[in-house]
């Protein structure tokens, strides 16, 4: 089947690579170049090098104009599928063919930006890959097929969008070229928004597993992060120890050494392992290595 490809991101970028596998790829649409690290070097998106990579036709913009849209036209295809653009897909476009998305939850339980960062939040709830088409609201058209898919205790956003990437291309693969058949969206939905550097701050309040989900759901970013002295340490990955209380008298955010390991303690006197960690102005180390020459304890906040 000849189709259209939007996405941006590394996962999108993988999806390509797999789909262009067994189908022809006419036209690859992504975000334009942009500046990346701390020299800004202007840099093409990890879908642009792919489909350099794969000898595919690529066109770069933010928005779908009239220009644009008569590209889409003149591609002369049946379906073109969405992984995570970035931008929306207007009207003008959706009328020229069915445009279908691969959604990395449950639909309708995480509508917007961070899907999957809100299913580990919320221990797994909504988690799952959800290929819809799209309409003219935000993650609101009917659903094509759908596939639960359960959360490991300590994987990333990183991790776990790695994989559930590729079952949604498998889900694209199995519907592509069947005749279509749509189910409208029922149940509860809930918007997942875009997250930034202050939803990325840790509430030391919370109990650990809370804690230990919120590392886990903003790595690879924003990155979880936290104050040891008025300056911001990230913290990179944890491991739980689930949600018993350790102490009668917690206290939040203080951080102690037990055995070879680094536990952090919140509120409720539950505490979690601290495995990587970054502090300000340096590289990311093992927890252990930043803990060593402090003191006997410390506290975060």
């Amino acid at each position: 089947m000849k189709i259209i490809f939007a996405g941006t991101p590394e996962n999108s970028a993988l999806a390509l690579e797999l789909v262009s596998k067994t189908h022809e790829v006419v036209l690859v649409i992504t975000r334009p170049d942009a500046e990346v690290g701390r020299k800004r070097i202007l840099t093409p998106s990890p879908v642009a090098r792919m489909a350099k990579e794969l000898g595919l036709s690529v066109m770069k913009t933010n928005r779908i104009r009239e220009d644009e849209l008569a590209k889409i036209k003149a591609a002369g295809v049946e379906l073109a599928l969405v992984v995570a653009f970035g931008s929306l897909i207007p009207q003008a476009a959706l009328d020229v063919m069915p445009w279908w998305n691969i959604h990395f939850s449950l639909l309708p339980k995480w509508r917007g930006a961070s899907p999957l960062q809100q299913s580990i939040l919320s221990g797994g709830i909504g988690a799952g890959v959800t290929l819809f088409e799209l309409d003219a609201g935000m993650d609101t058209g009917p659903i094509i097929a759908s596939q639960q898919i359960p959360l490991g205790e300590n994987e990333t956003t990183g991790e776990a969008l790695e994989r559930f990437t590729i079952v949604g291309v498998n889900l694209f693969q199995q519907q592509a070229g069947k005749q279509k058949v749509a189910t409208p969206q029922s149940g509860e939905a809930t918007f997942a928004p875009k997250l930034n550097r202050t939803s990325a701050r840790l509430d030391l309040s919370e109990n650990a597993l809370s804690v230990h989900r919120a590392v886990m759901a903003f790595n690879p970013e924003p990155i979880a992060w936290c104050e040891l002295d008025g300056s911001p340490i990230r913290i990179l990955e944890t491991r739980s120890l689930g949600t018993s209380t350790w102490t009668e008298n917690p206290s939040k955010g203080r951080v102690s050494k037990s055995s070879e390991k680094i536990l952090l303690e919140c509120l409720d006197g539950s505490r979690l392992e601290l495995v990587i960690v970054q502090p300000s102005g340096k590289q990311a180390m093992a927890a252990s290595d930043w803990f060593r020459g402090l003191s006997e304890v410390i506290h975060l906040a």
